[in-house]
């Protein structure tokens, strides 16, 4: 956020080069997460491919209980069924914020998966 408003006192803690990975997509490929530094700290990135992977399948459940690692509950598991694309896409956003935050994530939490498999 500091690089899109210009905080000048952050320049020396902050880079305005983002960071770019180019990487070319297979027929493998299920599904995109594009997330802030919220999610990745407190969440792995095989953690994340789990939870949006069960919601394309149609087993997340946002609204069942779902554990953080302190065994507090958070609204929002993988126990369901039967979304339509665009919803599970929804879902698997929800639940992986709602799963940093359970984390005690200290940064802002942004998270939106793409289904690369559904055909347009």
């Amino acid at each position: 956020m500091s690089r899109a408003i210009g905080d000048n006192y952050l320049k020396p803690y902050v880079s305005c080069e983002p960071e770019v990975t180019v990487t070319d997509r297979t027929a493998e490929d299920e599904c995109l997460i594009l997330a802030s530094d919220g999610l990745w700290d407190v969440v792995s990135n095989d953690t994340a491919c789990g939870v949006a992977r069960m919601c394309l399948r149609g087993k997340c459940d946002v609204q069942a209980p779902l554990l953080s690692p302190e065994g507090e509950a958070v609204v929002g598991s993988m126990m369901g069924g039967g979304e339509i694309p665009d919803k599970a896409c929804a879902d698997a956003s929800m639940l992986l914020t709602k799963l940093a935050l359970a984390r005690h994530s200290t940064d802002n939490v942004s998270v939106v998966v793409v289904d690369l498999r559904r055909a347009t």
